[in-house]
């Protein structure tokens, strides 16, 4: 039942092509569209010790003086103005939201967290100063997972392709490795592109 909820929500996903929870809609001039970036990389996969598989609850950031709660995120069916049907994530305020069709802690897997960039605390707003190297703790009861930055991409999305909005959207499906990705919208004052930082476990 787990396994098919993930690969829906990965479908509903892909249909949304990155409107996150995020993201706060606003209207901009068109801005130049780069190359598009490679596809994620696979990572060897990490063992970690069997202990049951849970949510995250917190995430640490030391460089960008971040430290707040992960809650869970879904996702809900809307109507737009020509009544047609979308799906479209839940939003998550003042806090990094889990995307509940995304691994879990102590599973392998991508766990993929959104966040605002500048409404609702703007808790992903320092996103675009993180560094490869940089440390990332989640934590969820005793447990800490530490991370390590290995990308930050930042990518066009309002204004692009449907093909390149759907790469954007492949650095938050399955992977069989074992990852973090954060993303968010990008630059500070608007919602044109998306920032997506990728990390993997402290070797």
């Amino acid at each position: 039942m787990e396994r098919a909820q993930k690969i829906i929500g990965s479908a509903l996903f892909l249909v949304s092509l990155l409107i996150l929870a995020g993201c706060n809609r606003t209207s901009a001039a068109a801005a130049p569209t780069p190359d598009a970036p490679p596809l994620p990389a696979a990572a060897a996969v990490v063992k970690r010790p069997q202990l049951p598989a849970v949510m995250p609850e917190r995430l640490q950031i030391p460089s960008i003086k971040l430290d707040i709660p992960v809650v869970e995120l879904g996702w809900s069916t809307k109507k737009d103005n020509s009544g047609a049907i979308f799906s479209d994530w839940d939003v998550a305020e003042y806090a990094a939201g889990w995307h509940k069709n995304s691994a879990k802690l102590n599973e392998p897997g991508n766990i993929v967290l959104s966040g605002h960039n500048n409404i609702y605390g703007a808790v992903f707003r320092e996103l675009d100063q993180l560094r490869r190297g940089d440390a990332i703790t989640v934590q969820a009861g005793t447990q800490n997972l530490k991370y390590v930055v290995h990308d930050v991409l930042i990518v066009p999305e309002k204004y692009a392709s449907l093909e390149q909005r759907k790469q954007n959207a492949s650095w938050i499906g399955q992977f069989e490795d074992d990852r973090l990705t954060l993303v968010s919208c990008w630059p500070r004052d608007d919602n044109t592109h998306r920032i997506i930082v990728v990390a993997f476990p402290q070797g």
